[in-house]
């Protein structure tokens, strides 16, 4: 008789294990069925020990310990995967069974019969005698280099009999590398992602299992866990992807996963991109990672690019003001005529305004910098505010170039861009992609499909988009990015200036972008390429803020009613008054008759391992009710 271990992997659970009786002793790894609260659910087996050496855990038992239901005893995953799993449920907050729901396809975790025994057991000792450990290395360039980089390292890894595992963001970041890499390692090469068919998914990862010739794996991050123990690299592509973020609990980031389990398995990890992540880079300059080559920051591009000031187009008397500057509708018509395509981008719909001046068209700006100020109602009347200084004034102001009385609070959302268009050029071809008309991917892939086989094409996208697009566009513009500059979040600098760069990657002939501030210095280096000058004013300014990399944030997050809200409060206060917890409210509106506020723990990078301090404050965190939210490196603080 045996004491069984397990990891119930379910998010509704809170304990991290469970113990089990079993006649058999089951091996680590395998999957078992267990009873939680009269509904049957998977696990894994953590660990097992005998009977007779637990019987005194056991007497002093507060509950009755029940017996595994069934038992499948083929090891599915690595003892190497379950130690990351554990390693990211401490950093997150989370439990490992929410870790597991999150990184393992349901499918496998449903029919675990069906998923033939792992033959490549993991063996980190062994593997680190043959030479290979873990190491970070950065590649920063062009996509086309950055896949024939890719290719040459997989033909490598093979001729040194190791794998490869290829990590991408999304599905057709996935599909796009395999049906450009199919030639010469087609054979040895296993594309997954959530896309594939039930039965294609099962016969991919069986055949990924089987194969004894070492395979290049291409997938998005919940194929990690396929247990190759011959995985000697591991590529994150477009690490700076914000998809690599789960957007439910428990939070998990991919990237964070994906380097617990390089360092378990002995692998190298490669960060690539067209730009790195600040954090990514400063890690580099820390000394962190070597370079797998020099790192590029000067992207090439052989497109014409303009930024044309829209301050010029003014609101008429009604209120009613152009968006459709004379050079976009210049590429418009020479797109038709030329039979040509083109792209333009429009910012994601429901930001804040950008007020200005009708008379003279000038921006309403902050007084201490030329940061936009937002126009807000509040019970004392309408107010501007500028969300990245804080800068408060009454809205009842005259503009300060002009001394005019007419400011008008403007935005450009993706259907205005497209009604302005199709009135002014009632005969062409307009395509759109947003969330609201293509809210699946493929609705998505049909309007890709349409928009290039129609010659003079013009496509209208936001940013879901641009994963879409896998070819150069002939011409490529930007509507307006400007209402983004009013987001106060301290990475909005950083995603402006990834965009802009992915745009302009787009660009084959003419990159065009409209803005009412030109003279920000973050749309000039974006448009100029300047990657290393960009790299250096920012991570300069989180310096000087202690921002990450320099500190590591912890959100927590309230929302119901206001009296609900203002007592957790008050626990949070008494819980965490020794870090300096600051709270504020949420910048994005709760439903009606709730509120939703946010706590900031802010601590040093170094302090979130396994020091005394680090326990301590992941014990406090963990002992939360589930209804506040914890979100450790939170990609947004709003």
């Amino acid at each position: 008789m045996h004491l069984i271990n397990v990891i119930p992997i379910s998010r509704g659970i809170t304990k991290s294990s469970l113990s089990y009786f079993s006649k058999e002793d089951i091996p680590k790894g395998s999957i078992v069925t267990v009873p939680v609260r009269r509904r049957l659910i998977p696990a894994i087996v953590e660990s097992t020990e005998k009977i007779e050496n637990v019987k005194t855990k056991l007497r002093q038992s507060s509950y009755q310990i029940k017996k595994i239901e069934k038992v499948n005893m083929a090891k599915i995953f690595s003892t190497e995967f379950i130690s990351a799993v554990l390693d990211t449920a401490d950093y997150t907050t989370g439990t490992a069974g929410a870790i597991i729901n999150t990184l393992v396809p349901k499918m496998i975790l449903d029919n675990p019969q069906k998923v033939n025994e792992n033959k490549h057991h993991s063996n980190t000792k062994k593997n680190i005698q043959k030479g290979m450990t873990y190491e970070q290395l950065v590649l920063q360039t062009d996509k086309d280099e950055r896949f024939g980089t890719y290719r040459s390292l997989i033909r490598e890894a093979f001729a040194r009999k190791q794998s490869v595992f290829i990590c991408m963001p999304t599905l057709v970041d996935v599909e796009r590398f395999v049906s450009k890499s199919e030639k010469g390692i087609g054979a040895y090469m296993f594309g997954f992602h959530s896309g594939l068919t039930k039965k294609k998914m099962l016969d991919n990862w069986n055949s990924a299992l089987n194969e004894k010739h070492p395979i290049a794996i291409i997938g998005t991050g919940s194929f990690l866990s396929i247990p190759r123990s011959d995985i000697k690299t591991i590529i994150l592509e477009r690490e700076s992807s914000s998809f690599y973020k789960s957007q439910v609990r428990p939070y998990v980031d991919i990237r964070v996963f994906a380097d617990f389990l390089a360092r378990r398995i002995g692998a190298r990890i490669i960060y690539a991109d067209s730009f790195l992540r600040i954090e990514t880079l400063y890690s580099h300059y820390e000394g962190l990672s070597a370079e797998l080559s020099p790192l590029r920051f000067r992207p090439l591009s052989t497109a014409t690019h303009f930024i044309i000031d829209m301050k010029n187009y003014k609101p008429t008397v009604k209120g009613k003001y152009e968006i459709i500057s004379h050079e976009m509708a210049r590429l418009v018509e020479d797109t038709k005529r030329d039979a040509k395509h083109m792209f333009i981008f429009s910012a994601r719909k429901g930001l804040s305004p950008t007020t200005v001046c009708s008379d003279c068209g000038t921006t309403v700006t902050s007084k201490y910098s030329d940061a936009p100020m937002v126009l807000h109602k509040t019970s004392k009347g309408n107010i501007f505010y500028c969300h990245q200084n804080g800068e408060v004034r009454s809205a009842n102001e005259r503009c300060q170039n002009c001394g005019g009385w007419k400011l008008v609070a403007l935005g450009a959302g993706i259907q205005l861009v497209e009604e302005q268009l199709k009135e002014r050029f009632p005969k062409h071809s307009f395509f759109r992609i947003d969330s609201d008309i293509t809210n699946t991917y493929k609705k998505a892939r049909a309007v890709i499909e349409e928009w290039r086989n129609t010659p003079g094409g013009v496509l209208l996208g936001t940013e879901m988009a641009l994963s879409h697009i896998e070819k150069q566009v002939e011409h490529v513009a930007v509507s307006s990015i400007d209402s983004l500059l009013s987001i106060p979040d301290f990475k909005i600098e950083t995603k402006i200036f990834s965009t802009l760069l992915n745009l302009r990657s787009l660009a084959q002939q003419s990159f065009l972008l409209q803005t009412r501030n030109p003279k920000q210095q973050v749309l000039k280096d974006a448009i100029q390429g300047n990657l290393l000058d960009f790299y250096r004013r920012e991570i300069k300014m989180r310096e000087e803020l202690d921002y990450p990399p320099f500190s590591l944030f912890i959100k927590l997050t309230i929302s119901g009613t206001k009296n609900a809200v203002l007592k957790e409060i008050d626990t949070l206060e008494e819980l965490f008054g020794d870090y300096n917890l600051r709270i504020f409210s949420a910048f994005i509106p709760a439903e009606y008759g709730k509120q939703t506020s946010h706590a900031l723990i802010k601590i040093k990078p170094d302090m979130w391992s396994n020091s005394k301090s680090s326990i301590d404050l992941l014990q406090k965190l963990r002992s939360l009710p589930p209804q506040i939210l914890v979100k450790v490196d939170p990609e947004s603080t709003l």
